[in-house]
């Protein structure tokens, strides 16, 4: 499809049911979730292990095909967690794997198909111990993860920063820091002095922001009936 050929009011009910499919099947995963979550096809959404918790404003896109994973690994002695700041944005195939801890802070991206994870899972001579050695992960405020990275265990990543696409990170990464490549190194330096912007900015004025998009959804959908909407589904047509 070209475009969304819905009625506004059909787009109004697919997102009143993800928020209610959300709430009841998906927030009780949670130990702890903050206010206004914004979950996208969250039948995709895997949410397995203790100690899991989000902060306010998450927003979470997640496809059949690449569905977001929060894992905690919690063998009998020790369980791991995974602490997700406010607003922070998870993209489709997002997978967080934590056998002791990871923490995005606030405002942080994650894009398509990165994965994080603080442990190896394995060791080079034992291959079935059931509580390999882990080491921390963090992520500091407003940190954005291009499409494909993974970033390994021990790693702090300083605020404001960013680690391009397909990157392995397997170091620490400075503040206001561009980090490339296999094994991840430094870009350049993103200037501390020039204004900085980022989710939570977004979130000043929630009931604005409300009205913006609604106001957006009504003018794209508008001129759209149901009828139209199933003509496009049942017969498409070239330029649909």
């Amino acid at each position: 499809m070209r475009r969304d050929h819905r009625p506004y009011w059909m787009h109004k009910a697919w997102e009143g049911f993800e928020n209610a499919w959300a709430r009841h099947f998906l927030a009780p995963h949670f130990d702890a979730i903050g206010v206004d979550p914004k979950f996208v096809l969250p039948w995709h959404v895997e949410v397995f292990g203790p100690n899991i918790t989000a902060g306010e404003r998450i927003h979470v896109v997640a496809t059949a095909a690449d569905p977001v994973r929060l894992t905690v690994w919690a063998p009998q002695t020790q369980a791991g967690r995974i602490t997700l700041g406010s607003h922070v944005f998870l993209a489709p195939g997002t997978k967080l794997l934590a056998a002791g801890s990871i923490e995005l802070g606030d405002d942080c991206l994650i894009a398509n198909r990165v994965t994080i994870s603080d442990c190896d899972w394995h060791s080079i001579h034992d291959r079935v111990d059931p509580q390999p050695d882990w080491k921390p992960v963090k992520l500091e405020r407003n940190v954005w993860i291009g499409d494909g990275a993974y970033v390994g265990k021990g790693v702090t990543i300083g605020e404001h920063s960013v680690v391009g696409a397909r990157s392995v990170v397997v170091k620490d990464v400075e503040p206001y820091t561009i980090v490339a490549g296999n094994p991840a190194k430094v870009i350049r330096r993103i200037d501390p002095d020039e204004p900085m912007r980022a989710r939570s900015d977004m979130f000043a004025d929630p009931a604005g922001m409300d009205r913006f998009f609604d106001t957006a959804y009504r003018q794209s959908l508008k001129g759209n009936s149901t009828l139209g909407w199933l003509r496009s589904r049942l017969f498409p047509r070239r330029g649909d």
